[in-house]
């Protein structure tokens, strides 16, 4: 356990990219979205990005996302990287970029970040089986790839 305070959540965003104007120092959160509707499962999801801005924060902290089944409690995805604060006023934003997750089931996924192994923020998720469209092959999902934290 730590003895630095638990950073304050300002935002938890699920979309498809986060674009950085390295000259204003903007971000565009690009295709937000909660919910994958799926014909096949699992479902492997080629790519999303999930956005985090925090504040009050100081120092350094070992960040980690983590993506669970709420159901069945079954983690399918863990991010660690470090968050660092230049100061308490400061907001940090930043982003996990998450490749060819796989979601087992359908249902209802949580995803949280913890800093320190503190829970400090968390967004549900939800999976939804449809019934695949007529006369269409299924969904390529064979993608090369991997995760990481931006």
């Amino acid at each position: 356990m730590t003895n630095k305070p638990k950073p304050v959540p300002l935002a938890m965003v699920i979309c498809d990219t986060v674009i950085d104007d390295r000259l204003t120092g903007k971000k565009s959160l690009i295709g937000l979205f909660n919910n994958i509707n799926t014909s096949v499962l699992p479902c492997r999801h080629p790519s999303m990005t999930i956005f985090c801005a925090l504040t009050d924060g100081t120092g350094q902290y070992q960040g980690v996302l983590r993506c669970q089944h709420l159901a069945s409690g079954k983690m399918i995805m863990e991010l660690k990287g470090p968050i660092p604060f230049p100061n308490p006023l400061a907001t940090v934003e930043f982003h996990f970029e998450v490749r060819n997750i796989v979601f087992p089931e359908a249902g209802q996924y949580i995803f949280e970040l913890q800093c320190d192994d503190q829970l400090v923020i968390s967004r549900k998720f939800n999976v939804t089986k449809m019934d695949p469209p007529k006369n269409q092959p299924p969904p390529m999902d064979k993608l090369p790839g991997s995760s990481e934290m931006v």
